[in-house]
């Protein structure tokens, strides 16, 4: 008897153990800002882009009548920014989001988009198609220049990242039935240094013209030949305009259909331009 005894504690200590070791375990309840916070980061990159077009008329200096070389190219400024150390915190019903600053990459120049009206004179002791392409090759060191230029002076590039990161938090959180009233994103404005400025190149614009992107003067020659830059306030892009405009008509809703002066519309912060730029020394 004393035995039977024995083997029936034994089978129910040896249930109890295995239940405890192989049994269902209760689960941990999952923080849904991990979720979101794991979501983002596997979205691993958000790229915007800037299409500008460039033109100006050159007369560079050669043997016999100057001729008149008129360019126009387009390009396309990329930026981006990296999701892979965003931080993502919640404190009530407000996410606050931080991320690293949105970096430049290198800027698109299609060469077969390249268009040039050459005017000649049978003076002109110069080989037209190797003035073209002396000109053509400053179009990349230009759209450098311009895409360090936008990422540092175009306020809406920052908003268009920002826009768009929220939006996909919003939509990450009413997936996972998260309450939230605003999500607010922190992008570090990018600022590099008097070093980190691109040059631009020595253009021979002809006398009193300017070299334009957009319709927008960027660069221009002193009395000596050097090329200095000039400061303009890129216009805000589509989405930027759109989400002021929904601000805008939400905004109004909310205060009962009152209509919004144009004082009260968010505006843009005119600069003018790179620092001390440095002119280019003529050669």
């Amino acid at each position: 008897m004393k035995y039977v005894v024995i083997a029936l504690l034994a089978l129910i200590l040896g249930g109890l153990i295995g239940r405890s070791i192989w049994g269902e375990k209760k689960q941990e309840p999952v923080d849904p800002v991990q979720v979101i916070l794991t979501q983002v980061r596997t979205h691993a990159v958000i790229e915007h882009e800037r299409q500008v077009a460039i033109w100006y008329r050159a007369c560079p200096a050669v043997l016999g009548k100057t001729p008149t070389i008129f360019m126009a190219w387009p390009a396309k400024l990329v930026y981006q920014l990296e999701l892979g150390d965003v931080q993502i915190k919640k404190a009530g019903t407000v996410i606050k989001v931080t991320t690293a600053a949105i970096h430049s990459e290198e800027p698109s120049v299609p060469t077969d988009f390249v268009d040039y009206l050459s005017t000649t004179s049978i003076f002109t002791f110069a080989n037209e198609q190797e003035l073209v392409n002396h000109e053509i090759g400053k179009a990349s060191p230009i759209a450098r220049y311009l895409t360090t230029y936008f990422l540092t002076r175009d306020p809406s590039l920052q908003d268009d990242f920002a826009d768009e990161l929220r939006t996909l938090i919003e939509h990450l959180a009413g997936a996972l039935a998260v309450p939230v009233t605003s999500v607010d994103v922190d992008i570090p404005k990018s600022t590099p240094t008097m070093q980190q400025w691109p040059k631009l190149p020595k253009l021979e614009l002809c006398a009193g013209t300017l070299a334009s992107v957009n319709g927008l003067p960027f660069a221009k020659i002193m009395d000596n030949g050097d090329t200095v830059p000039i400061g303009f306030r890129p216009p805000p892009s589509r989405r930027s305009q759109s989400a002021q405009q929904k601000a805008v008509a939400a905004g109004g809703a909310s205060s009962g259909g009152a209509t919004t002066s144009g004082d009260d519309v968010p505006k843009g912060t005119a600069t003018l331009g790179p620092p001390r730029a440095m002119p280019v020394p003529a050669r």
